[in-house]
């Protein structure tokens, strides 16, 4: 007995494939509880007069960035506590991003429509 090493039987799998993904498990599990938390607090500290997303629309953008997560955490690596700060980030500041690059976008392709059917002489 001395001198030899003891190693813990495992429980499950470190890691599965998930669409063509090596998912390690833990992290991906941190990652998308973490974007569960954070979409449960954005929703709770919204400004006066915003109105509110609809909860079929809150199901969907939390799956959105529950399934983005897990990419996130398969292709960089993450411990399980990194990618619990990323998820909450992720579903804390991300709808706000979206609207955002939404906005943005409407914004540019408005002004490419103009720009082509209302050309400048």
């Amino acid at each position: 007995m001395a001198g030899q090493n003891m190693v813990a039987a495992a429980v499950g799998p470190a890691a599965i494939a998930f669409l063509g993904l090596n998912v390690a498990i833990m992290p991906a599990l941190f990652g998308v509880s973490g974007v569960v938390l954070g979409r449960y607090i954005a929703q709770s500290v919204r400004r006066e007069g915003e109105e509110r997303v609809t909860s079929r629309t809150s199901m969907a953008l939390t799956a959105l960035f529950g399934m983005g997560m897990i990419a996130i955490s398969a292709d960089m690596e993450l411990t399980p506590f990194r990618a619990l700060g990323v998820g909450a980030a992720a579903g804390f500041i991300g709808l706000g991003l979206l609207e955002f690059l939404a906005e943005q976008f409407s914004e540019r392709l408005r002004g490419a429509i103009d720009g082509f059917f209302n050309p400048r002489k």
